[in-house]
């Protein structure tokens, strides 16, 4: 997956929503795309400004693979109509919803096929009844990072994060009391349904990611190694020395850090309660920013077993699945921004029992 440093489709860093929306030449290869969008990083973007804020919902049918495969930590979806469905229910619930693009990281993994990660920011109002519940009306700051693999205009597989537990925490609900009533709804369903779980848990046991790594002159190389020498080395201090000093970090549920010890805590509260932490980086991408700064996108799983009291309680001897995202801004080669996001809620559903833990 090779990167330019060049901005050829800049990232919507820094620029006006009235910037991103301007229609302009199309500026990169895009066979099979609709002639409205002129990059990758416009396609993004203006797609989903038109779904989410226009309302056009119905666009999903044409910017997403009638067998798509959307993969969540809460297991997977599949074909567009459950997107169509999905997208209605949640403006049902949230319907001033306002997604704001902070970054595409994108690469072009063969010819015409793109990967894009795409970090959002929701502010919205909990004004109709879900699946957290009957409505809060309170108000809500959600991250998401949506990583799609897209061709001809349609989006054919996605990997989607969303920082649901800081979610249910703004709405005023019991975090632990949810994932344990959807543990239990989990227990009802036919175990087949959860065998995805477990093929990912030994996936990642054995090692085995879905990209091989990238060259060691890639921006995206150091990240991965710093990630790989802390969880699967537990050398975390080495990890973070050449790269997090300068960092500034926001994860799940309102974590805020700051240089390479806030970064170490953080790390090690996701995996010290586990036994045999392992991580696999399986996606990874570069784009170029302005004034020679690069961003980093890694897609990548961890497994492990929860065997010690730490942030998510009392040890239960269960197996975790966590799926995450990690946005990286580099200067001059070391980290000084990092955007994780993960899906705590399902986490703690696992720890209950669900997924077929």
């Amino acid at each position: 997956m090779p990167w330019s440093p060049d901005l050829t489709a800049p990232s919507p860093a820094g620029r006006s929503i009235e910037d991103l929306l301007a229609l302009r030449p199309r500026r990169q290869a895009l066979e099979g795309f609709e002639p409205i969008y002129s990059d990758i990083v416009d396609y993004i973007i203006r797609c989903t400004h038109r779904i989410w804020e226009e309302k056009n919902v119905g666009l999903c049918r044409s910017h997403y693979g009638a067998d798509c495969r959307i993969h969540t930590l809460a297991g997977p979806v599949s074909g567009v109509e459950a997107v169509v469905a999905n997208t209605l229910s949640t403006l049902a619930a949230f319907p001033d919803r306002t997604l704001i693009g902070e970054d595409v990281i994108w690469s072009e993994d063969s010819p015409g096929l793109f990967h894009t990660s795409h970090r959002i920011v929701s502010l919205m109002t909990h004004l109709g009844d879900d699946s957290f519940g009957p409505a809060t009306g309170r108000r809500a700051r959600v991250m998401t990072i949506a990583d799609c693999l897209v061709k001809e205009n349609r989006i054919i597989e996605e990997w989607l994060v969303r920082d649901n537990a800081g979610l249910v925490r703004q709405l005023g609900l019991d975090v632990w009391g949810l994932a344990r009533s959807q543990a239990e709804a989990d227990r009802a369903v036919d175990p087949e349904a959860h065998l995805w779980r477990i093929a990912d848990l030994e996936r990642v046991r054995r090692g085995t990611a879905l990209a091989p790594p990238p060259s060691s002159d890639h921006p995206a190389a150091a990240p991965i190694a710093m990630l790989e020498l802390a969880i699967n080395g537990s050398q975390l201090g080495d990890a973070a020395s050449p790269l997090a000093v300068a960092a500034e970090g926001t994860w799940p549920s309102g974590r805020r850090w700051f240089g390479r010890g806030g970064w170490i805590g953080a790390v090690n509260q996701l995996t010290g309660a586990l036994a045999d932490p392992r991580v696999v980086v399986d996606h990874w991408a570069a784009t170029g920013l302005p004034d020679g700064e690069v961003a980093v996108a890694l897609r990548w799983t961890l497994a492990g077993r929860h065997v010690r009291t730490g942030v998510y309680g009392p040890p239960t001897g269960r197996d975790l699945l966590v799926l995450g995202v990690s946005h990286y801004r580099l200067r001059r080669g070391r980290i000084v921004e990092d955007f994780t996001v993960f899906d705590e809620l399902a986490i703690l559903r696992q720890l209950a029992g669900g997924l077929g833990a």
